[in-house]
Formats: structure tokens, sequence, C-alpha cells
């Protein structure tokens, strides 16, 4: 068990609202990421960084739903440490944690003036532990990403990804065999997720599921 990254997760539960970037001038104000870092050095944790580490190799060990791939790579970071926004600030995690057993956990931060994350173009990924930190409520809660989004979902989403992917490829020989002008048209459709239902669907602070959620993720930050 990692009782410091559980007493870590207690701790983020009692934050309040902080945005997703650091204030640009004016008076300094910590990023969600920079809280949450803060928070991690408070309970015993040190900010470390990986020069090896790659986007690619994060990207490989999410798809493989977070199996062992980054052990190596991983091999000489001291167990209690982090690395913050690993793959970049537009990538994910936010927050690539080593516990003191040597586990490594993805941490996912979302912040917003509302109180569901935006998703943009990923869903919420199984096996990653999420920090929303929500601006009307002045609070923060902690879920897990098969908590708010099934694998049954999921399977449906690939299979019209997948269907989306060929309509563009057929529409890009259409547009090639009808061009007379020579100016390159091409059609791609956005991948863009969101929630909705109003509030007892998309309130994450309401909903009825948030105690529950909140005990599912501190206890993957126990385990």
């Amino acid at each position: 068990m990692c009782v410091k990254l559980y007493e870590a997760g207690k701790s983020i539960l009692e934050m309040g609202y902080y945005k997703n970037e650091n204030a640009k001038s004016g008076d300094y104000n910590p990023g969600h990421e920079d809280a949450v870092a803060k928070v991690l050095d408070n309970h015993g944790f040190s900010e470390v960084t990986v020069p090896a580490l790659t986007r690619g190799m994060l990207k490989k060990w999410w798809d493989n739903g977070f199996d062992n791939s980054l052990d190596s790579v991983m091999s000489d970071t001291p167990a209690g440490s982090y690395v913050l926004q690993p793959g970049g600030t537009q990538s994910f995690p936010d927050l690539l944690v080593k516990d003191f057993n040597g586990r490594v956990v993805a941490l996912e931060c979302k912040s917003g003036k509302g109180t569901h994350p935006m998703w943009n173009d990923s869903t919420a990924k199984h096996g990653a532990c999420y920090i929303m930190s929500s601006a009307k409520t002045n609070s923060t809660t902690l879920f897990m990403g098969e908590d708010v989004i099934t694998a049954e979902e999921l399977d449906v989403i690939n299979k019209y990804h997948a269907l989306f992917a060929e309509l563009k490829a057929q529409c890009a020989t259409e547009m090639a065999g009808v061009t007379s002008k020579n100016r390159g048209w091409l059609y791609s459709h956005r991948q863009q997720f969101f929630q909705q239902g109003g509030g007892v669907k998309t309130n994450y602070f309401t909903h009825v599921d948030r105690n529950s959620c909140e005990q599912s993720a501190l206890e993957f930050l126990l385990a």
C-alpha cells in the first residue's frame, strides 16, 4: 500500500478551484497542475525529470492499459517521485507518479468554470485518476476513468471512429475524381467528446455516484 499517495489524495479533495494554467501577469496564482504537485511535495514526493521519456512511450503505455512498458525508462527514477507534464503541457498525463512501492500512476488535472470536465478529443482513460476542480463550486473531486465511462461505451465509440475514418477516405477519393481547380481540398471531421443530459448526469459534484467515485479513486491511490 502507498499511504502517502492516499493521504495526498485526501488533501487534494480539500483543494479549492485552480485554473489549468498559471496567471500570465500580475500576482502569481498557481495553476491546477502546480497546485497538485505542491500537495505531492507536502506528502513526501519530489519532482524529477526523465529525459528519455517520450510522448510515444506514454501513448503506448496508456493504449496498453497502463502496463509495464514504462518500467525500463523509469527504472532509475526513485520511488516517491513524480514528473510534471511528462509529455508536454497539452499531453496526457499531467503528472506521472512513481509511488513509494514503485508503481507508476497517471494523474490528470481537469478544471473549469462549470461542474464537469471538458474532454475535447479524448475520453476518460481506464486506469487513470482524474482531479476535477470547479470554479462554480470552488471545490475538487476525484474519479477513476472507468467510473465515468464503461468499456462498452468505449467499444461503440471506437467502432464509429473506424467508420468515420473509412468515410473520410472515401470522401478523399471522390474529391480527387471531381477536382478541376487543383486547390487540394480535403474534408475531415473533428473528433470531440461531450457530456449532456443535465446536471443529474453531468454535474460531477452533485452526482449520485460522487462519493463512490472518490472512494474508488482513493482506494486506487492506496493500492
